[in-house]
């Protein structure tokens, strides 16, 4: 049997995520697919195109194809194209993963960016990253079905993922509850994967830096606009980045027994309390997450924010942390953008433990 491993799951996520959200964007009208918006890359389509371009350029820096300019115009790319050309190159990165399965991804890929600046890092940063960046533009991406009326239950985080991937008994009156709200619960026959301590570690790191340097951006905007009501993420800047940081406080708790409701901080906390409280928190997850070996991994821990007793592995449970953070920054980035916030990036690669 092939070996099934945290990056292979991540991969297996990243094509399930894909699958959903090209889904619901067939329910809508080629004009709203095209329709402007201060959203990701300009309009949904765009964005769409851009999540398999981006593929497909990673493929080509990783199989040594001469650079090319980033492609930026769908020019009217249907949806169909898009989920073939996603399942060509998720076939095609497949065999890259198993080709180096044996050497850990460590090889140093040297590339060319989009701007011809030239990188050099490991390939299973590179991995790493292209999974991450997926989740980023997800998230954009639902913000746009989301005003043309299409939505998904309670999102595309990984932990729903694995809920219908679920190796875990649930308890019947809760499965009935989920699958009433419309999460899948066990519909997909996945393994659970081999518990990866360095790819968990290195998607901790790269959380923590950009945490920060969200909450640097933060500084360049008005005191106000922190408060705008944006009708994305929690709303505002402000309550998005308390989610965050009360997401993390959640888990540290269920973690460690204390089952109990999803906190919720003061929604008036200053932006200078939230830089000097989350670090101790973030140290405390960090401290947890460390402890997580092969084994500790697959213990279940039980949440229950809103709904029914869920279960959950705990290894797939701290990869769901890590993920959750990107999708409610790319929220953020965005948010900010529109407040005239001087914007850096925070892509995985760009964090600076990440560099070679």
């Amino acid at each position: 049997m092939q070996t099934y491993e945290l990056l292979d799951d991540l991969y297996a996520y990243n094509t399930w995520a894909n699958g959903k959200i090209l889904a619901m964007s067939e329910q809508v009208t080629n004009a709203k697919l095209d329709a402007p918006l201060e959203m990701g890359f300009g309009s949904l389509r765009a964005t769409l195109f851009h999540l398999l371009t981006a593929e497909r350029v990673w493929m080509e820096r990783w199989t040594g194809a001469p650079w090319r300019p980033f492609p930026r115009d769908p020019d009217g790319i249907t949806l169909a194209e898009i989920s073939s050309g996603l399942g060509e190159v998720a076939a095609q990165r497949r065999s890259l993963i198993e080709l180096n399965r044996g050497s850990r991804w460590k090889e140093s890929i040297t590339y060319i960016d989009s701007k011809k600046n030239e990188h050099t890092s490991e390939l299973y940063n590179q991995l790493i990253h292209v999974a991450n960046h997926g989740v980023h533009h997800r998230a954009q991406a639902l913000h746009f079905l989301k005003r043309y009326g299409q939505t998904v239950p309670a999102g595309l985080d990984y932990i729903f993922y694995r809920l219908a991937a679920t190796t875990i008994e649930q308890p019947p009156k809760s499965v009935k509850a989920l699958q009433d709200f419309g999460l899948e619960v066990g519909t997909l026959d996945v393994p659970d994967p081999i518990y990866d301590s360095v790819l968990v570690d290195r998607l901790f790191r790269h959380c923590d830096w950009a945490n920060a340097e969200i909450i640097t951006m933060c500084d360049t905007v008005e005191v106000a606009a922190l408060d705008r009501n944006f009708d994305m993420g929690c709303g505002t800047i402000r309550k998005t980045l308390l989610h965050l940081m009360d997401a993390e406080r959640w888990w540290i708790d269920n973690w460690n027994g204390k089952q109990g409701e999803f906190p919720h901080s003061a929604e008036d906390m200053k932006l200078t309390t939230i830089r000097d409280t989350w670090p101790a928190i973030a140290k405390k997850r960090s401290a947890f997450v460390k402890t997580i070996n092969q084994q500790t991994a697959m213990d279940v821990v039980t949440i229950q924010p809103d709904g029914p007793p869920t279960s959950f592995r705990i290894g797939e449970s701290a990869v769901h942390l890590a993920l959750h953070a990107t999708h409610h920054r790319a929220q953020i980035i965005n948010m900010l953008r529109r407040s005239e916030g001087r914007i850096r990036d925070i892509d995985f690669l760009y964090a600076p433990s990440m560099s070679s």
